[in-house]
């Protein structure tokens, strides 16, 4: 049986067919255009992808009677798909079908109502963190808006919508103790160099996975970031490793190189068969690798676990602790402005802000 706004049928021979409108005359007469498989699921994704390019005519603009999962769907798959990074695109994804469909799916595009959305964000709030609830409300109102754009829907519902207010998370950082028994045992073992890397120069994780000997010019003494190493999903039960380009324009930047990280990173060198500074052979050593060493060397030098991340708000934080400027921190941190860095370390500023209290109080 088909399902409502699908126009997917089972013919007599055991083939799905697949009807859409082809054209619309002058007099008002249609012309249908038609898809067959053996395989629902082969009918409705290449019937997805011909309606997205009939969706508009100069003449008339068709009615969508889809679902909003149904909208979501072919949102993603012809317009966020063809346009943007894949870990961004799977993130996407994930999104809409862990918080989205299961929810407010089902409601036909054009029958949804600010009411509907309401109700959903107050279930997401008793499972989500604020800033979960934010990123999940922004995917649908990107996809709604372009719908909007398409005049599929007269008005975007989730606009006006009162979100919770975004709390501020404390940024975690490692002691200045625990930060030197950490660096005391990177030195000692080469597998754990990544981990060094991190703390001396604030890199993200899939950086140092990607960073390449060609990446750093030991006369010079930069560290060039020009691209990321991920782990990603590449079809159903499929992941690959992925290297990209760095997570924003920012992000890729020329990084100075400390005279004790050039010293160590030089002696490795000598010894290394792999093109990439963390890797065996012609291979890399992936993040999800990185990540797993870096958890058991907490345990073994009896650290509070924190993820591989802390590494990088470690070193910030120690340069705000040195009263290195905002304006150097965000741009060797690769941040899209001082403002991120700020809202990021707010509570690192406290000791300073504390200082200058005391000095006003002391006129």
């Amino acid at each position: 049986m088909a399902k409502r706004g699908e126009n997917i049928y089972k013919r007599k021979d055991g083939r799905w067919e697949g009807r859409y409108i082809k054209e619309r005359k002058v007099d008002g007469k249609i012309r249908y255009g038609y898809i067959y498989s053996r395989k629902y699921v082969d009918v409705k994704k290449k019937l997805m992808l011909v309606k997205a390019q009939t969706l508009k005519s100069d003449d008339l603009q068709i009615a969508y009677d889809g679902t909003l999962g149904d909208w979501l769907k072919l949102w993603l798959e012809t317009i966020v798909k063809p346009r943007v990074k894949l870990s961004t695109y799977n993130g996407y994804k994930s999104k809409v079908q862990l918080h989205i469909l299961p929810h407010i799916g089902t409601i036909l595009l054009k029958e949804l109502l600010p009411t509907d959305i309401d109700q959903w964000l107050l279930q997401l709030n008793k499972q989500l963190s604020s800033s979960s609830v934010h990123a999940v409300h922004r995917v649908l109102k990107n996809a709604l808006s372009q719908a909007l754009k398409q005049e599929l829907i007269s008005k975007n519902p989730t606009l006006m919508i009162e979100l919770p207010k975004l709390e501020k998370q404390r940024v975690k950082a490692f002691s200045k103790q625990q930060q030197k028994m950490i660096k005391a045992a990177t030195i000692k073992e080469e597998k754990y160099l990544p981990i060094l890397i991190a703390l001396e120069t604030g890199m993200r994780i899939g950086e140092i996975s990607a960073l390449r000997w060609t990446d750093i010019d030991f006369s010079e003494k930069t560290i060039h970031i020009q691209r990321t190493l991920q782990r990603l999903q590449v079809g159903l039960g499929k992941t690959a490793l992925i290297e990209g380009t760095p997570k924003t324009f920012q992000s890729e930047r020329v990084l100075p190189l400390s005279n004790q990280l050039k010293e160590y990173l030089t002696e490795v060198k000598k010894t290394s068969h792999s093109p990439y500074v963390v890797g065996i052979k012609d291979s890399c050593t992936e993040p999800r690798t990185i990540t797993y060493r870096f958890k058991k060397l907490q345990e073994e030098l009896k650290i509070t676990p924190l993820p591989f991340h802390s590494l990088r708000h470690t070193f910030a934080t120690r340069c705000l602790e040195l009263g290195v400027n905002i304006a150097t921190i965000s741009s060797i941190l690769g941040h899209t402005s001082t403002k991120m860095t700020l809202d990021v370390y707010t509570s690192s500023f406290m000791q300073d802000e504390r200082k200058a209290m005391e000095k006003i109080a002391a006129i």
